[in-house]
Parts: C-alpha cells; structure tokens; sequence
C-alpha cells in the first residue's frame, strides 16, 4: 500500500479546487475558461472515494473504536483549526472583532449557519465568507462517524450488500432533492456514493488491480456517458473508480509529495488568501497575477502546515499508539519473581 498515488492524487485535486475558486471568488471574465476545463465539484467527489478507501482501512486498522477516533482527530483537526485561527488573525488585522458567531460555527463544522464575520471581505463580489471549502469537512466528519455503524451492518449482514443499498439510496437522495433543495441534495446522504465506491474498491482491492485496465476504460465509458447526458448516476462509480485507479494503477509518482503530504493543508487555507488577494484588487488589477499569487502563497503555507502543524500531530499520534502497545504488551507477560 505504500507505492501509491494518494498524496499526489490529493495533491492535484486540492490544486483543482483552487484554480477554480481563483474564478469563482474574483468573478474576473477571463479566468471563466478554468470551468471548462476542471471541476471543483468532481474533484471534492474524487477526495470524497479516496476517504472512502483510507476511512475504511484506518478503521480495520485500528485495535479499537477509541484509537480509530484519536487518528482521525489527529489528522483533521489541527489544520482544521490552524485555518480557523488563520481567518481570525485576518479579521482582526482588519480591525473587525465580532467573531464569536463565526467562531462557535466554525469549531462546531457548522460552518453554514455564520460562514462569514461582519464587515471582512464585504465588497468580495462573490460571498463574504471566510472559508467557504470548509463545507466538506462537516461531511467527512459525518462519515468518520458513519464508517463503525457501516461497518458493524457489513458484519452481521452481506457486506456488498450494505455498502451496494448505501450506494443506490444516496443517489436516489441526490436525484430526488436536486431540483428542490440543492444545498441539501449535495451533503453526506448525496455524497455517500462516492464514498461507498472507495469502500467497495478497498475490499475488492485485488479485483481491482487485476482488472484495473477494463475497469479505468469503462469508467472513462460511463463518464463520458454522464458529461453527455447530464445522468447523475452515470456518476459517482466512474469519479470514484478513476480517481483510485489513478492512486493504485498508475506507476508511482513522488513529485513534491516525497517531502510530505501537503493537500489537505492546500485545501483548508486556499480560500482565505484568494479572499485577501481579491479584497486587496489583486485578481481586478490582474487576474493572472492574482491567480499566480493565489497558488504561490498557497504553496508556502501548505508545507508550513504540515511541517509545522499536521504532521507533529500525526507523530504525536504514533507516538502514543506504541507507547500503548507497548504498557499492553507489557501487561501480558508475569512480574518479575526473585
């Protein structure tokens, strides 16, 4: 499992979703054409199928439901907060102060109920929000809560089972509530396909790279299929499927992922400095400066988080896990008897 793609693979979507919120954020005309070529939306449902493979094996993984919650808060939660503390130091550069709505949302996942703190990035002309990417955490929260309840259903029923009805009922969730509520359509029930299709992947890992070539070509089939016909259902198996098989199939690649794993940091922190940088005219002045700006800070404050923030907490983490290991281990064996 070490000679993946994840980190790189992650790498690259995180990057999409930044290109994209570059336009979406400035509303600039001559960076619309980024649309046509990538897709924020695909890209989180790429992030999405890869928890759903990783999520699953850290769950197998670990010797007990209190060590699978510990790794998991160990991972998400120190950046999570480092781009929390981040939008604080914004706000209150700028002299606005009235942040306790914001940060009580924030620290609670509920980041829709106050996305924004009055008066910071007001005259944005696409929303005001401080972090408007942190919408995705609140569901990969939801499903690291999901996964033992799955996962005990998988063991007392058919396992393919489960995860295959879990896969068809959150694409009659996202078909259903699409037209009425798309706010609504597009969280953890609509996005459970996604994570369902990693789930399978993972415990099928070996048919999947056996018949990996068939299934990357039909998969590519199927997606053409739904850019054509606008099918949502033609979707999640075939994003899901490419985007692991990019991470499983493909030769490794290490890129600047062999010094750390730097997207989740990309991620969380990219969306308050394109607020800045619009806010300061930057994207109106240029909107290629803007968008070469965007993706040059980025790329200094994503390894500054995981140097600094993400991976001391994954160490400390380990660090913990075999110090427990080892007093267990200890306890099994006899006091000493002179």
């Amino acid at each position: 499992m070490r000679n993946n793609n994840f980190d790189i693979v992650r790498l690259a979507l995180a990057l999409i979703v930044v290109l994209t919120h570059c336009f979406d954020l400035s509303q600039n005309p001559s960076l619309e054409f980024i649309l046509h070529l990538v897709s924020a939306r695909i890209a989180v449902e790429g992030f999405f199928a890869i928890s759903g493979f990783l999520i699953f094996a850290s769950y197998d993984r670990a010797a007990n439901l209190k060590e699978y919650f510990t790794n998991r808060a160990y991972r998400i939660l120190p950046g999570y907060w480092l781009s929390t503390l981040f939008c604080l130091v914004i706000a209150f550069s700028m002299g606005h102060f009235h942040v306790g709505p914001f940060l009580f949302a924030n620290l609670s996942f509920l980041t829709f109920l106050h996305p924004g703190i009055p008066g910071v990035f007001a005259r944005n002309p696409d929303n005001d929000a401080m972090n408007g990417a942190l919408w995705t955490i609140k569901i990969e929260v939801m499903f690291y809560f999901a996964v033992p309840i799955i996962v005990w259903l998988c063991r007392r029923l058919h396992r393919d089972a489960v995860l295959g009805t879990l896969f068809v009922l959150s694409i009659v969730y996202r078909v259903v509530l699409s037209d009425r509520h798309e706010s609504l359509s597009i969280q953890l029930p609509g996005q459970l396909a996604f994570f369902m299709t990693g789930a399978l992947i993972y415990y099928h890992l070996s048919f999947f790279k056996k018949h990996g070539i068939v299934l990357m070509a039909a998969s590519a089939l199927a997606f053409a299929l739904h850019t054509w016909t606008g099918w949502f259902f033609l979707r999640p198996a075939p994003v899901a499927a490419l985007t692991l098989g990019a991470s499983l199939l493909l030769p490794h690649i290490k890129g600047p992922t062999r010094w750390g794993d730097f997207s989740y940091g990309t991620y969380i922190l990219h969306y308050p400095i394109i607020q800045l940088l619009v806010a300061a005219g930057v994207f109106a002045f240029n909107p290629w400066l803007g968008t070469g700006f965007a993706l040059l800070i980025v790329a200094i404050a994503a390894p500054l988080s995981w140097f600094f923030v993400e991976k001391p907490a994954l160490t400390h983490s380990k660090s913990r896990r075999l110090r427990r290991a080892a007093l267990g281990e200890a306890a099994n064996f006899p006091p000493a008897v002179p």
